[in-house]
């Protein structure tokens, strides 16, 4: 493969100061998207020196050798004497679009290092970098070739790696055509085996540390330094990362390295929990690795064959996700909180189909004894259901899951994410069908008609969009159920409510944690820290929780709080009443401008759901 970078003659370096005195520059090689050189030059105190330079073209050319500059740095100032010194980069006025990256010339020796020097050094810069802001990703777009990586920052690495997952799915598309069996392959893929392998990760009190990773660490960019023997590793595409996504690339055969290369790299940074995923998140890795080798090289059939044989085999392996799996690697967690929680004396028991767990819950309503008529279950149409010929068959598939005849109570939830996403993972909104919810409503009377539900509702429903569908609708929603605590009080919206007998039930009434991907303000503390609430909590001698439990049922609401803890699941049901001069203290807690709304998926989603003056798709 042959660069489309122009060839460099010595006149071209003059421009740049470095090489005042250029003595000699020596072809080092070529790419399909760089070409790179050997500079020799004499400096002002008469000493030889010498120079590698990398030469791009375009916008991406030049990007990606600003992120190879942004990476080696970053790798270099925690281990110096692990990567070659960066120079600068930059463009040349002389040559039109054409760019430059120019670090030290290391005489190399094209062979692995040694595996225990090597992996010893690896180690260090995975457990001594540090995120700046304690996230994943990179402050700049870094290439892996010509392929530019998805870096932008997340709060989760199983997020994160979503992120990119789907991107590099993207570009594989983009640059290899139609790819029908990753298309069907590709929601298992991500709502199932990621999602199981990697939230365990960072759930359960147990978190990982973004480390800084080389990124693209194959045997063609690491090499021993032949003046000093020292293991090197250069053309990296960092970003801050599970440190175990290193090694995803080592897994295959063709990049040469062999077990003990994990064996002494583990030597130094134990396997994460659960151990047992090991191997399999090892897999999710090198998958990553051979969708780029997939979308840089897409004459080459074998690399679109593995992936796929690689995703059947995990899916057929974890044929369902995190919500069964949990948190402690026990896939009957959620059947044991739901068991807890109906012993403490609750009744009312909230799922939905998109959360994993309705076969779970479903076991733990069979095995609790209590009568079927005394309790109120809730599940939602699944935001990929919304079509209406496929209502039906969802709430089939939910009563079967949760081994129930009917359910007492479905919603319509939003918003819907039956769509496209840009390589920014950026939904593409088909707005048309999201309007036309009112059809879907229809859709679910004729559920209650069949007796497989009693009631139905909406959730995160505005007073415009309720009164759209109040005006389609021949059975009016029973409840809507909404983000509900001091800091939200949606006053508007419960007094619409109550003129049309819709019961409000809230969700996060504690203020709540939503997915970093629609909660905006997840670094603001919620009411539970809240001063007054604090106060309140200590003159009342009930805990913060109860403080905002009881202010909610004293506005005629419902409440679903959620919590893993037994104690504080019989905690939250046993409420005090509040005096009057305390709950006078809350409502003014809005009123003095700490109104925040946690769930909120409009920077996500690029429009806003709760826009009251335009109807905004559901």
């Amino acid at each position: 493969m042959v660069s489309s970078a122009p060839p460099l003659g010595i006149e071209a370096l003059s421009e740049i100061g470095l090489f005042r005195n250029p003595s000699k520059i020596s072809s080092h090689g070529s790419s399909a998207w760089a070409r790179s050189y050997r500079i020799d030059t004499t400096n002002e105190q008469g000493q030889e020196e010498s120079y590698f330079m990398k030469v791009s073209v375009g916008e991406h050319g030049r990007a990606a050798l600003k992120g190879e500059f942004e990476a080696t740095s970053s790798i270099h100032l925690i281990a110096p004497d692990f990567t070659p010194r960066p120079i600068t980069y930059g463009s040349f006025k002389s040559i039109a679009d054409s760019h430059y990256y120019i670090c030290k010339f290391y005489e190399l020796a094209e062979e692995l290092p040694e595996a225990s020097d090597f992996c010893s050094k690896l180690a260090g810069l995975h457990s001594q970098s540090k995120s700046p802001n304690g996230k994943f990703g990179f402050h700049v777009v870094t290439y892996n070739g010509d392929l530019p990586q998805e870096n932008g920052y997340a709060d989760t690495w199983e997020e994160f790696f979503i992120n990119g997952f789907k991107h590099m799915l993207n570009l594989n598309i983009e640059r290899g055509g139609p790819w029908k069996e990753m298309e069907e392959l590709k929601s298992d893929m991500i709502s199932k085996v990621i999602t199981r392998l990697l939230r365990p990760l960072e759930t359960g009190g147990r978190s990982i540390k973004p480390s800084l990773v080389h990124g693209d660490l194959w045997c063609g960019n690491a090499a021993v330094d032949t003046q000093t023997d020292r293991p090197l590793i250069y053309d990296p595409a960092s970003f801050y990362a599970h440190n175990e996504y290193e090694m995803g690339n080592w897994r295959p055969e063709r990049n040469k390295f062999s077990r003990s290369y994990f064996n002494a790299y583990h030597s130094h940074i134990p396997k994460s929990f659960p151990e047992e995923d090991y191997d399999d998140r090892n897999a999710l890795y090198a998958m990553r690795f051979n969708l780029q080798a997939a979308a840089l090289f897409p004459e080459v059939a074998s690399f679109r064959e593995s992936v796929v044989s690689e995703m059947k085999r995990l899916i057929k392996k974890h044929p369902v996700g995190f919500g069964t799996f949990q948190n402690d690697g026990n896939n009957d967690r959620v059947k044991d909180l739901v068991l807890n929680a109906l012993r403490c004396g609750y009744r009312h028991i909230d799922t939905a189909a998109a959360y994993g767990n309705e076969r779970q819950v479903g076991e733990a309503i069979k095995e609790s004894g209590i009568p079927r008529e005394d309790l109120f279950i809730t599940t939602k149409l699944a935001q990929t259901w919304h079509d209406p010929q496929d209502v039906e068959a969802a709430l089939d598939q939910s009563l079967r899951e949760l081994g129930l005849e009917f359910v007492p109570h479905a919603y319509a939830a939003g918003p819907n994410h039956t769509t496209l996403r840009h390589p920014n993972n950026k939904p593409v909104i088909n707005k048309e069908l999201s309007r036309d919810y009112p059809l879907t409503w229809r859709a679910m009377e004729k559920l209650v008609d069949s007796g497989k539900t009693r009631l139905i509702g909406v959730s995160n429903f505005n007073i415009l969009k309720l009164r759209r569908v109040l005006e389609a609708a021949r059975i009016p929603p029973a409840v809507n159920q909404v983000e509900l605590h001091p800091y939200l009080p949606q006053i508007g919206l419960l007094r619409f409510c109550a003129e049309h007998s819709i019961h409000v039930t809230g969700h996060q009434p504690l203020g709540g944690n939503p997915v970093a991907a629609v909660n905006p303000n997840a670094d603001r503390p919620g009411p539970l820290r809240d001063p007054e609430i604090q106060e309140i909590s200590k003159t009342a001698n009930l805990s913060p929780a109860q403080v905002l439990l009881a202010w909610a049922l004293h506005r005629q609401t419902s409440a679903i709080p959620k919590t893993v803890q037994t104690s504080r699941m019989a905690e939250n049901i046993a409420l005090s009443p509040l005096s009057e001069a305390d709950r006078a203290r809350i409502d003014r807690i809005a009123e003095d401008g700490r109104t925040i709304r946690f769930l909120d998926p409009s920077e996500h989603i690029r429009f806003d759901i709760f826009d009251e003056e335009a109807d905004q798709p559901v």
